[in-house]
C-alpha cells in the first residue's frame, strides 16, 4: 500500500532522521505538485502548452536522477526525455526528434542546480574538468545558430559580354511602365548564377541594385528565393497560407506581452468585419518577434529614418501604428543604410526584408534569430544543407502555436 505523505514523515520521525517544519511544508507542497502533475497526465493534457507544469516535469525527472548522480552523461538525458515521451507521447515536440525541448530544459535544469554547489566534490572535480571548455564550446555553438551562406551555383554557357547584354534589356524593361514578365523572368534566370557569384564574392547592395533593379520589388525578391530554393508552391502562396494559420494564436500569445497589442485591440474594434482578417494577419506580423521576446523595434519601426542597423528593417512611412494595423501603409525596406525596395503594408514589408537574408546571403542578426528562424523553417518550409536543429525557443513556441 503506497504510504501517505504524513506517514512519510512520521517515519522519518521515528527513524531518527529531524525533519523541520519549513522542509516538512516544502515536502507537503512537492507531494501534491506531484500529485496534481499526475492526475493531468493520466488525463493526457498538453503539459509542454504549461510553463508551470514543463517545470514541474523537468523537476521531479531532476529529483529522480540526482539519486544516482549530478553529472548525467547526454546518452541518459536521451534515455530519461526518450523515456517520458515514450510513456506520454502527447508530450511529444511537433518539430525535430520530438523530444529536443526536454533535452534542452532537463540539462538546464542540472547547470542552475549545480551552480552553487562549489563545495560538492563531484560538483567541483566536473567543474575543474570542463566548466571552462564547454563554455566555450556554448558560446561558439550559439554564434554558430544564424543562417548559413548559401552555396554559389556554377556559370554555365555565359560570359561577361552576355550578361551585360541580359542586363542591358533588363534595365530597359526596368524603365517601361509595364514590363514584359516574360521576357523579366528569362532574362533574370540567365543572370542568376552570375548575379549570387557577384553578391558572394562581395559586390555591395547598391550595386546590386543598380545591376539588376528587378531586385528593389518585393516581387523581385521573393521571385529571386524561388530561384535560390526552388519549391513546387511559390514562395508568397507559402507564406501567405502558412502563416495565415497561426495568427489567432500568434494575436493570442502576444496579448499582454507589448504595448503594440493593446493598440492593436482598440484599431479592431473600430473595423468592419470583412476587414478583420487583413487587420489581424498584419497585426500577428508585427507582433510575431514580441512572442520571441525579440528586438522587433529593430525590425519594423515607425517614420522614414536611418536605420540602426545594417540588417533589413521595415519602416513604415505613417507614424500611427493603428494605421499600420488598419491599413496597407506604404513601407520601405532597408538595407545596410540603401532603399532595398518599397511596398503596400508591413504584408510586403515583411517578406521583403525576409528575403534580402537570401538574397544577398546575410546570417540572420542574433536580436531577430528565433523570429526569421520560425518564418524559413516552419512557414516556409525551407531547410538548407547542414542547418542545425532548431533552437529551443523556436521548437517551444512550435509546441504553443500548433
Amino acid at each position: 500500500m503506497e504510504l501517505s505523505t504524513e506517514e512519510l514523515l512520521q517515519n522519518l520521525e521515528e527513524s531518527g532522521i529531524k525533519v523541520t517544519e519549513e522542509e516538512a511544508q516544502r515536502f507537503r507542497d512537492f507531494c501534491r505538485e506531484v500529485r496534481d502533475l499526475q492526475t493531468k497526465l493520466d488525463n493526457k493534457e498538453a503539459c509542454q502548452k504549461s510553463s508551470r507544469d514543463r517545470h514541474r516535469i523537468i523537476r521531479v525527472l531532476h529529483e529522480a536522477i540526482i539519486e544516482y548522480t549530478m553529472y548525467p552523461t547526454n546518452t541518459e538525458y536521451v534515455q530519461v526525455v526518450q523515456a517520458l515521451i515514450m510513456k506520454y507521447p502527447f508530450l511529444k515536440d511537433l518539430g525535430g526528434n520530438g523530444y529536443h525541448t526536454w533535452h534542452q530544459s532537463l540539462k538546464r535544469k542540472f547547470k542552475a542546480e549545480r551552480a552553487p554547489l562549489i563545495h560538492e566534490d563531484e560538483v567541483k572535480r566536473s567543474k575543474e574538468k570542463f566548466g571552462h571548455k564547454r563554455a566555450r564550446e556554448s558560446t561558439k555553438a550559439e554564434r554558430s545558430c544564424c543562417r548559413s551562406v548559401s552555396g554559389v551555383p556554377a556559370v554555365i554557357g555565359e560570359d561577361a559580354s552576355s550578361i551585360e547584354r541580359h542586363v542591358h534589356v533588363l534595365q530597359m524593361q526596368y524603365e517601361k511602365m509595364n514590363p514584359d514578365t516574360s521576357v523579366v523572368k528569362d532574362r533574370m534566370q540567365l543572370t542568376f548564377s552570375w548575379r549570387r557569384k557577384e553578391i558572394a564574392d562581395g559586390m555591395t547592395v547598391e550595386d546590386v541594385l543598380k545591376k539588376y533593379p528587378f531586385l528593389r520589388t518585393p516581387s523581385g525578391l521573393c521571385n529571386e528565393v524561388d530561384r535560390i530554393q526552388p519549391s513546387a508552391v511559390n514562395l508568397c502562396r507559402r507564406w501567405k497560407e502558412g502563416f495565415t494559420g497561426i495568427v489567432p494564436k500568434v494575436v493570442k500569445l502576444a496579448h499582454g506581452k507589448s504595448p503594440l497589442a493593446k493598440i492593436y485591440s482598440e484599431a479592431r474594434e473600430e473595423m468592419l468585419a470583412e476587414d478583420l482578417p487583413d487587420v489581424d494577419f498584419r497585426a500577428a506580423l508585427i507582433l510575431l518577434p514580441h512572442i520571441f521576446k525579440e528586438k522587433a523595434d529593430q525590425f519594423i519601426t515607425l517614420g522614414q529614418h536611418d536605420a540602426p542597423s545594417p540588417y533589413p528593417t521595415v519602416q513604415l512611412v505613417d507614424t500611427d501604428w493603428k494605421m499600420a494595423f488598419t491599413r496597407k501603409v506604404p513601407v520601405l525596406v532597408k538595407l545596410d543604410s540603401v532603399d532595398l525596395c518599397r511596398g503596400a503594408g508591413v504584408e510586403d514589408g515583411v517578406i521583403s526584408a525576409f528575403c534580402a537574408y537570401f538574397v544577398f546571403n546575410l546570417a540572420y542578426p542574433p536580436y531577430m534569430k528565433n523570429t526569421l528562424t520560425f518564418l524559413q523553417r516552419t512557414i516556409l518550409d525551407i531547410t538548407e544543407v547542414g542547418e542545425k536543429p532548431l533552437p529551443v525557443t523556436v521548437t517551444r513556441m512550435i509546441n504553443l502555436l500548433y
